[in-house]
This record gives C-alpha cells, structure tokens and sequence, in this order.
C-alpha cells in the first residue's frame, strides 16, 4: 500500500512516521507547498519531496493520501483525490464551513473508497474505554457531561495565529471534545455559549460551550489563552444516574506530546468504592492510521471517524461562534 501525505507541518510528520510503522505501507511521497519542511521530513522517511499535487493525484500506484494541509485545502484536494480513485485519511476539522463540510460528505457517499477523519480521541485508549462505560449502561441513564481541553499559545505552527485559517480554538481545538460529546451523548439539540476573542489571533480562543442533547447536556470549556507555565491539558467527565466516570490528561509540558504528567481514567459507582481503571496503552495516532489502512486493505468502509460525524461536530462548533457573536442560544 501507496500513501502520499498531504502537509510537513507537526500533524503531517507526526501522520507519516505512524504510517511508516505499519508493516507493508510505503510512504511514496511528501507534497508541501514549500520544502522547509517538507524536504527534511521526506529524507528522514527516505522518500521524495514534490510540490506538484498533480504528480500524486496522476499517479497511480499511489493508493490513498493523508491531507493534513491547513483547512481551506481539505475540500478541493480531498474531492480531488475522490475522484482520483484514491482512498483519504483527512486530518480535523473537516472543513470551515457547512456547505463545505456537506459537500465532503456528499463525495464519500458516491464514492467506493475509504474516506475517514482523523478524529484521533475515537482512537485514544481512555476515550474509547468512557465512552463504551458511558453508553453500555455501567453508570445508568447518562445526565451531564463536562469536557476541558486547555494549553498555552501554540509554539508549533503559525498558523494559529490565523484564526481566518483555522476557525479559530473554538473549531480548531475544542473540536476534539465537541465530537467526543457527540460520540457519548448523541446529537446535540441546541448550544448557547461564550468567549474570549485573542487579539494574537483575532479568533475566540477561550470559550465556554453548553450543549443540550435534550435529555442530557454538556460543558466544553477550552482555548489556548494560557499563561506559558501551564502544562496541556484536557479531561472529560460524564454523569450517570448509577455512577460517574472521569478521564483526566495532563502532559509533562506546554504541548500534548511531552512527556510525564498525568493519565487517569477512574471509575465512581452509585454503590462501593471508586476503581481506577488500567486501559492497554497504545499511541492512538498509530491506531488511527492502523484503522485505516485495515479499512483500506479489507475494502470496508470506515465506521468510525465518518465524515458524517465529522460534519456534526462542526456543525456544533460552528454553532457555538454563532452563539458567541449573537448572544443567543442557537438551535441545531
């Protein structure tokens, strides 16, 4: 199996090494727009540099890309690729916009090949072992959720400080925690929120989100407005009426892939003492990418990280900015 990764930047390296740890996958080529970044990632993985996306997309030995481009490219090089007859892994969010959002959804749908997000908390230990307690009845009929995803001013690509580029913390980062609600509680019925606009990057970069489901809800509170000093972190909780269950990271430094911190999942039940829960550990960008090349070589569909889970999250997301610059709450 061919794959071409689409972007050098942090999430782009961090894609292609998984890939290179699975047996039998070839990494064909790196495409960037520029070869800063590109040109040293692709001699680290002995492979090739290219700035002509048609040399891939024309190529036919290349069985699937990974897009991890910034995300106004995510729809015309995802349709692209579709329609190249390659299978696609997209880096989140799925798109800015709705309308975009949809028409990536609409191209999975007429086409045969695996299109799947790279929602990466569906693939972490911790995540998948709550919400499988939150939804099998362990803590009873679910009630109320709380989520926080927090850190400091990202160091690690400019782009954040171009919230016309990234929708801003409020769709790029608390994402994550807007579709592992999503994941746990369902649809959502309507969400009322407020926040904080950064004038590093004129987006709302601290907010807070209160998301009804109609007969549960949840709180998401997140951004990257941080002193310098705080270690990233994130967490989610969920109340049921037999029980509670609570999952808490915190890395060992200013970014998610430092070492050291705290990884708890623990377990609280209506009736005997609290447990703390030992889930197999396991890098889920690396069972991310397993995932999907399984999808690939079996030739299934992927079921989890749809498009249309995707296009649900922002649509969530999206209807917290509203929220924000309205003043209202909106409904979904």
């Amino acid at each position: 199996m061919k794959v071409a990764i689409l972007g050098a930047g942090f999430m782009g390296g961090t894609h292609a090494r998984a890939f290179q740890q699975v047996p039998g996958v070839e990494i064909a080529a790196i495409y960037a727009h520029s070869d800063r970044r590109a040109a040293p990632l692709a001699q680290e993985l002995g492979t090739t540099y290219t700035d002509r996306i048609d040399r891939i997309l024309n190529d036919d030995s290349i069985d699937a890309i990974d897009n991890c481009l910034p995300t106004p490219e995510h729809r015309p090089l995802t349709e692209a690729a579709l329609a190249a007859g390659k299978h696609v892994l997209l880096e989140k969010p799925i798109a800015l916009t709705d309308a975009d959002a949809a028409a990536l959804v609409a191209a999975s749908d007429a086409s045969d090949k695996v299109f799947m997000l790279a929602h990466v908390l569906r693939f972490w230990p911790e995540y998948i072992e709550l919400q499988k307690i939150a939804t099998d009845g362990t803590i009873g009929e679910l009630r109320s959720g709380v989520a926080y995803r927090r850190q400091p001013f990202p160091a690690w690509s400019e782009l954040f400080a171009r919230s016309d580029l990234t929708g801003g913390a409020v769709i790029d980062m608390m994402i994550h925690d807007i579709d592992a609600a999503n994941w746990v509680f369902g649809t959502p019925v309507s969400v009322t929120a407020n926040g904080i606009r950064n004038p590093r990057s004129n987006g709302w970069d601290q907010v807070q989100v209160l998301i009804d489901y109609g007969t549960a809800s949840a709180l998401i509170d997140g951004g990257m407005m941080m002193p310098d000093s705080y270690p990233f972190s994130s967490t989610l909780q969920v109340l049921g009426s037999d029980g509670f269950v609570q999952y808490d990271f915190r890395a060992g430094g200013r970014s998610v892939e430092e070492a050291g911190g705290t990884n708890e999942l623990a377990l609280y039940p209506a009736e005997g003492d609290p447990k703390t829960l030992e889930v197999a550990q396991k890098d889920p960008y690396l069972a991310e990418i397993e995932y999907f090349v399984e999808c690939v070589r079996s030739g299934k569909p992927a079921t989890r990280a749809t498009p249309a889970a995707a296009r649900l999250a922002l649509a969530t997301a999206l209807a917290a900015r509203e929220s924000i610059e309205s003043n209202r709450t909106v409904t979904l």
